[in-house]
């Protein structure tokens, strides 16, 4: 590969980690693949990044960011419930999403900067579905904010509970037990009409 701008390259590498990311895994990203999906040499990850750790990191945020904006575009393509469905993943099964998901909410025990990227991760969505709450005017029985964290517990739950077959994992089995919770946390402000 010819010369490049820094930052250019540098922004070569994390899309490049993004791809390997996206299609294997965050364990399967090494500077290996990294520097083959780039089409630059292993050595250019330790010029523009601290580490292939950081590299990694800055690659999970990326997708951490492009789906939240997927998300939020959901949500606001919808009113009520909806929209709050839309944030929580209507039960979507993008399968290597959710794997990535897991698998960083594993590894971030092991790694510091990765856990507060994945504490980033889970206020960003917490935020993000207390205003969903907020705007859409659903009456809750505490706060928004609370109901918002008891919401994103139910669906890390029941993902936890269907990746070991505890309960069935079937997309619509998982979206009715959440219509369902959602039903009994929010309702309709009418008093807001």
């Amino acid at each position: 590969m010819g010369y490049l701008k820094a930052d250019v390259r540098a922004e070569l590498l994390l899309n490049a980690a993004i791809k390997v990311m996206k299609s294997e895994g965050y364990a399967a990203v090494t500077a290996r693949k990294v520097a083959q999906a780039s089409g630059a040499a292993v050595g250019h990850i330790n010029r523009h990044f601290a580490s292939l750790s950081q590299l990694k990191c800055q690659a999970f945020l990326a997708i951490v960011h492009e789906k939240s904006t997927e998300h939020k575009a959901a949500s606001e393509a919808s009113s009520g419930i909806d929209a709050v469905l839309a944030l929580l993943g209507a039960c979507n099964k993008k399968t290597r999403d959710i794997e990535i998901w897991r698998e960083v909410s594993v590894l971030a025990h092991q790694d510091r900067a990765l856990h507060e990227i994945f504490v980033y991760a889970l206020n960003l969505w917490h935020s993000m579905l207390s205003n969903v709450i907020e705007h859409n005017h659903l009456r809750c029985h505490d706060t928004s904010s609370a109901t918002a964290w008891r919401l994103i517990a139910l669906v890390l739950g029941q993902d936890l509970l269907a990746m070991h077959n505890v309960i069935d994992g079937d997309e619509e089995v998982l979206r009715c037990n959440l219509l369902h919770l959602i039903r009994l946390e929010l309702q309709p402000d009418a008093s807001a009409r």
